[in-house]
């Protein structure tokens, strides 16, 4: 019986490996196994009760179709149990609490990878890395709607969003999101002429151009393409001969039906000096923003790092990290080099007492951050509805503050990233599912109705200017 559990479940997860991308695959499906299977109800074991939640919430249907597959016959339920990998591997099988060993999914059986085209040219695009693709972005609340898009407009080009303008922080993953639609369009049509730059190089190009008497060569490089990708637009802002010949250049590019690709630290109207064609065509298409990434996010994508890294942590390790930097990714793998640098000098594991040590100053600096932060965002807040900081976060109850508080309670935790719990303290000792109802609410309507994401983008100017 042992033994084919253990087949089961191995050919199981080559179903989901094909339907879920590499990192999250190896995010969330790493050390689970087949715990116990009795009268059309499978339990499967998990390392952590934070990766039972997650797959119950996200992949619980996955799981259910790939075993259908494999036995045949309808799965009436699914469970999950928390299980010790390390146990299993302890002593005979036969006195062992669960049934079989754990398949270690990251060499037990062949990867289910595309084919890598070496054929594929750069030469013409800036700095694209071929870490930067959508199989290892790891997707969250933060930026599921942005990733989305991205994916969308790979496979209907110019006819679902264009251009697409994406905006957020530094550090929160637009650039990877922009070099994996190149990478993207580029495997799915070989001949597809992709450009990408950053507004510097369109810039300086532009102005060499002009110096050199060489605008028919810059014309052919900008215009004769499929898809043009512009990372960092925010600095065409105030450029006025530039922005003209953006402006040329992406009209010539939109009307052939081509797809334009933008990026920006703020949405159009908040890029000051941006002459207002400019604005109103980048609102063209599809604005979406990404955000700093929530604590499950932030957990996921340390664990992806850390597989790429091959520096294995322990669990609470990644909590530990994943709670104190809640601001940007690049806050954690810097984080990550840092620990990985010193424990490879000084031969000491990465107990949770060194990375408490190690990552002391940048914590600090986090939490100093975020408490800035907060105090920022109830600011705006209160300056665009006129209701006093006090009232958004003491328990006066009345119509008139209920939307508002919402809006706080919405804004601190997609901007911080701060846990439910954490939100519940800063808004009068709340409890957390009092701060989860509020941020649901306006979640819903920022989908659903066009004047609360207007409102939403309006207060994001206030805090970000």
């Amino acid at each position: 019986m042992e033994k084919d559990l253990e087949k089961i479940w191995f050919l199981a997860l080559g179903e989901l490996e094909v339907v879920i991308s590499k990192a999250n695959f190896q995010t969330w499906f790493r050390k689970t196994f087949i715990y116990d299977y009795k009268k059309d109800v499978f339990t499967i074991g998990v390392p952590t009760i934070f990766i039972e939640d997650y797959l119950k919430k996200h992949y619980l249907k996955e799981i259910k179709n790939a075993l259908q597959k494999q036995i045949g016959e309808p799965i009436i339920e699914i469970k999950f149990k928390v299980s010790s990998p390390a146990k299993n591997f302890v002593g005979p099988v036969d006195k062992l609490e669960v049934i079989h060993r754990p398949v270690d999914n990251f060499g037990s059986y062949p990867q289910v990878e595309k084919p890598v085209d070496n054929s594929i040219k750069r030469a013409k695009n800036e700095s694209l890395n071929e870490r930067y693709i959508f199989d290892n972005f790891i997707v969250g609340p933060s930026n599921q709607l942005a990733h989305a898009a991205a994916k969308s407009i790979v496979e209907k080009p110019s006819k679902t969003y264009n251009p697409l303008y994406i905006y957020g922080d530094s550090g929160l993953g637009k650039t990877h999101l922009l070099q994996a639609v190149g990478f993207g369009f580029m495997e799915r049509q070989k001949k597809t002429k992709v450009l990408y730059v950053s507004c510097e190089t369109f810039t300086n190009d532009y102005i060499e151009s002009v110096r050199a008497g060489k605008a028919k060569e810059f014309k052919d490089r900008y215009r004769n393409i499929d898809i043009l990708i512009v990372d960092d637009i925010q600095f065409l802002g105030k450029m006025d001969k530039t922005q003209e010949e953006f402006f040329h250049t992406f009209n010539h590019l939109h009307q052939k039906n081509k797809q334009v690709v933008l990026a920006s630290d703020r949405p159009p109207k908040a890029i000051k000096g941006l002459e207002k064609r400019l604005q109103t065509r980048f609102e063209w298409g599809m604005v979406v923003d990404i955000q700093a990434p929530d604590f499950e996010t932030r957990c996921a994508i340390l664990r992806s790092k850390c597989q790429e890294r091959r520096f294995p942590l322990d669990e609470d390790v990644i909590t530990f990290i994943a709670r104190n930097i809640t601001s940007d990714i690049r806050q954690l793998e810097g984080a990550l080099t840092k620990l990985s640098a010193y424990c490879e000098l000084t031969k000491e594991k990465t107990s949770l007492a060194v990375v408490e040590k190690i990552l002391a100053e940048v914590v600090a600096r986090n939490q100093t951050r975020r408490i800035v932060s907060v105090d920022k965002i109830l600011k705006a807040v209160h300056k665009f509805y006129q209701v006093p900081v006090d009232d958004l976060v003491n328990k006066k109850r009345n119509k008139q503050i209920t939307k508002p508080r919402q809006v706080a309670m919405y804004l601190v935790k997609t901007i911080t990233g701060l846990s439910f719990p954490n939100i519940g303290d800063e808004f009068g000792g709340r409890d957390h599912t009092t701060i989860l109802y509020g941020y649901k609410i306006i979640k819903r309507k920022v989908v659903n109705s066009k004047s609360m994401r207007d409102e939403i983008e309006l207060l994001k100017e206030m805090i970000f200017e």
